[in-house]
């Protein structure tokens, strides 16, 4: 859906042009937004669009699984030596995400999140980090537990930032924490 670049000078202006996406996105919903329109607002002929993409559909595509990787690059360069890991994780989850607000804006205002969310779920069986999941268990149940978890964090980064952000990081870090340290068994039992 869309093209693989192969010279940096590409692949940045195959950026450039997501970039022009989520601005057409941010004035109007995805679908009302054609390629023409596209084409206009990044000023580029169509045949230059088609150089990158083959369709809407690919830009979008694209403008998310480029973010997921961004993502993965903003987690590797944290440092995750000492104590607390699964906090600093967390912390970078939520990090990340707040700094990608014109993007969630965007896609909120489309009415595209679980869009995210689908493509998240996608690129999870492309490399997550497998580090928290029990290696006992069989590999199906390994992706079944990281999708679990991922839809979890990924729905709470979309709540919060509809709402706002109003939690500071360190508090959406605390409640991401209690969530995946502390049994729902419990208090699913009351429910009975």
């Amino acid at each position: 859906m869309y093209k693989l670049c192969k010279t940096e000078q590409s692949a940045a202006r195959q950026r450039e042009l997501e970039q022009c996406l989520v601005e057409l996105m941010n004035i109007r919903r995805y679908e009302e937004i054609s390629v023409s329109d596209f084409c206009i607002h990044a000023g580029i002929p169509r045949k230059a669009f088609y150089r990158y993409f083959s369709s809407k559909d690919g830009a979008l595509f694209a403008l998310l699984d480029h973010t997921m990787l961004d993502y993965d690059m903003y987690r590797s360069s944290v440092d995750f030596n000492g104590d607390n890991v699964l906090q600093k994780d967390m912390e970078s989850f939520f990090l990340f995400w707040k700094s990608q607000k014109p993007l969630l804006d965007a896609l909120e205002h489309s009415g595209l999140s679980g869009v995210l969310m689908e493509r998240a779920i996608h690129n999870v069986s492309d490399g997550l980090n497998q580090k928290y999941v029990r290696y006992d268990e069989n590999p199906n149940m390994r992706d079944h537990v990281l999708r679990f978890a991922l839809c979890g964090l990924m729905i709470m980064m979309v709540n919060w930032h509809h709402d706002g952000f109003r939690e500071s990081v360190q508090e959406m870090t605390r409640i991401a924490l209690r969530l995946v340290s502390e049994p729902l068994v419990p208090a699913v039992s009351e429910w009975f």
